[in-house]
């Protein structure tokens, strides 16, 4: 079982939310991959209300953390994001049903 980290996500995006935003990726491209504005990007993570998981990765010396929103059984999102001058949103990818149920039975376990 993957240990969850969102309290330490809290955390630093308290520390980090007057900083601003930057990404990884052209706008235009994830706001079509997720039908969502970069404004509503921006504001679920200020908010976290439908944060249900939080996975911290360590790739080549970097710390990234992959944040799980689960909306509903049948939709959910990730955004992966660094935290460095700026909060970095290097991706942002939906979930299906079929992935959050597997989620749930593996990553999301208490």
């Amino acid at each position: 079982m993957v240990k969850n980290y969102s309290e330490e996500f809290m955390v630093l995006i308290e520390k980090y939310k007057n900083k601003g935003f930057e990404y990884g990726k052209p706008i235009s491209y994830l706001e079509f991959r997720n039908s969502c504005t970069k404004e509503e990007m921006e504001a679920e993570i200020l908010d976290y209300k439908n944060l249900e998981f939080v996975a911290k990765q360590f790739v080549l010396g970097e710390t990234k953390y992959a944040l799980y929103f689960v909306y509903s059984g049948a939709r959910g999102r990730v955004y992966v994001l660094k935290f460095g001058d700026k909060i970095r949103i290097i991706t942002v990818y939906p979930l299906g049903r079929t992935t959050l149920k597997n989620y749930e039975k593996g990553k999301f376990k208490k």
